[in-house]
């Protein structure tokens, strides 16, 4: 395994995994303040919407990827930080991955 997947799995997984609650609450709020009535759209508009969310919305995004960060040691961030643009796209492709797998509980 390369160095990034070891961080992501040892460091990143288990973030996004304790923040689990936080991040859906987060991104309920996204769809509020964007008057979306995320149980009125059809199972592959809500995908896209997710993936709409992440990949246009810079200040969604970052928001939601400082709140991973933001739960990293000294150490793990320094790690982090050498490989900074590669861990954020896998942060970004976990974010998606579970918004999406926990569709029903944003309706």
């Amino acid at each position: 395994m390369s160095e990034e997947e070891v961080f992501q799995n040892a460091v990143i997984r288990p973030v996004i995994k304790m923040l689990h609650d936080l991040l859906l609450a987060y991104f309920k709020h996204y769809l509020v303040t964007k008057k979306i009535d995320f149980s009125r759209l059809p199972e592959r508009e809500q995908t896209g919407f997710i993936e709409n969310a992440f990949n246009k919305d810079t200040a969604f995004r970052h928001e939601s990827r400082g709140m991973v960060i933001g739960h990293l040691s000294p150490e793990e961030y320094l790690c982090y930080s050498t490989m900074q643009h590669e861990i954020n796209r896998r942060i970004n492709t976990i974010l998606k991955e579970r918004i999406n797998s926990n569709r029903e509980s944003l309706v």
